[in-house]
């Protein structure tokens, strides 16, 4: 599989103006996350809220107990989704590469479904666990199943079909739950949501991301390695199908984690990258991995905001929004590149 074309020379200078841009936007977004929704908070009062120092009872409990915890879920799911699909496009060599056409996201909602709809004695602590099985087991099928691919798009067939056929397993699952007032929650959760998060789903995820996260980092050495030909990345010493399998493992770790309580929230980790080398140089995965992962988590709190303002006082699911917002990004990057699908792998 071939690395993804870079997108086109960035001066250095713009590239740390578009840095700061993110990070300032990202803290604009932070606040507008804290303030929107019932009731609406003003920026001046949210200090004095999330201290206890003023505010009524009501506001303190829903922006203290509620949007703060969702706010930290936002950004670790989109810290998350981004971080895996530039592991994943790095080191498979894919540039279309992401959770969704790897099986990985089907695989954990795969597993999250037996739980949720077939009502299996699962201790709620245990479900990022059960999660990771199912989206380590999904992606290593399509990893099976595609090592004769030729081009990165042939490839990204094959886990369209193994994802396809998780998402039947899925739907049998919901046909014999179809009389069960789950349905309607697990429908919520298939799409990506983020409402009604409390601390309890934070202290559920935050172990396996905030771990994930400096693994990846870590690691990226290896992973650069990995954007060689595998006779390359053996002559200098590394496994490659070991150290290939171990970044997929990881990827699988903080996807696992982050649909157990988000559900799959598309195009985040398929976007995120290629994103991410407009800022950065393309061949770096010591680079690439950092910013990634600050604009999947830009991307995912942009999506939670506007789910929450769209259609006000009414909320819709996170992961629809994440999809109005990166479809025409995804389109505006097709026509300035092909993304390499047709090189050889």
């Amino acid at each position: 599989m071939s690395a993804a074309p870079g997108a086109g020379a960035v001066p250095g200078w713009a590239r740390l103006i578009a840095a700061g841009v993110i990070l300032v936007a990202l803290a604009a977004l932070a606040v507008a996350h804290l303030s929107v929704g019932e009731p609406i908070v003003a920026p001046a009062e949210l200090p004095g809220i999330l201290m206890g120092d003023s505010g009524d009872r009501i506001e303190q409990l829903v922006v203290r107990e509620l949007r703060v915890p969702r706010l930290l879920l936002a950004l670790l799911a989109g810290a998350g989704f981004g971080l895996s699909g530039a592991i994943l496009q790095v080191v498979l060599r894919n540039p279309l590469a992401s959770p969704e056409l790897l099986g990985v996201s089907a695989g954990a909602s795969l597993a999250m479904a037996a739980i949720l709809l077939l009502n299996a004695p699962v201790l709620f602590a245990l479900h990022p666990l059960v999660a990771l099985a199912g989206g380590l087991g999904g992606g290593l099928i399509v990893l099976a199943t595609s090592r004769g691919a030729r081009t990165p798009l042939e490839a990204a067939l094959i886990g369209v079909a193994v994802a396809a056929l998780l998402n039947g397993a899925i739907l049998a699952i919901i046909s014999l739950a179809a009389s069960s007032g789950a349905v309607r929650i697990f429908f919520l959760f298939t799409v990506g949501n983020l409402a009604n998060r409390t601390w309890d789903h934070v202290e559920l995820v935050w172990p396996w991301v905030i771990a994930g996260i400096p693994a990846a980092f870590l690691l990226a050495r290896g992973a650069n390695v990995l954007q060689l030909h595998e006779d390359v990345a053996s002559s200098l010493g590394m496994p490659a199908r070991r150290m290939r399998l171990v970044f997929v493992a990881l990827a699988a770790v903080l996807i696992g984690s982050l649909v157990a309580v988000a559900g799959p929230i598309a195009w985040v980790g398929l976007l995120t990258p290629h994103v991410a080398r407009l800022i950065v140089p393309r061949p770096d995965a010591r680079l690439l991995f950092p910013v990634a992962t600050v604009v999947g988590a830009f991307l995912v709190l942009a999506s939670d905001v506007l789910s929450k303002v769209l259609l006000y006082p009414r909320e819709i699911p996170v992961g629809l929004c994440a999809t109005l917002l990166a479809a025409p990004m995804i389109l505006l990057l097709l026509r300035r590149t092909n993304l390499g699908l047709n090189r050889q792998t």
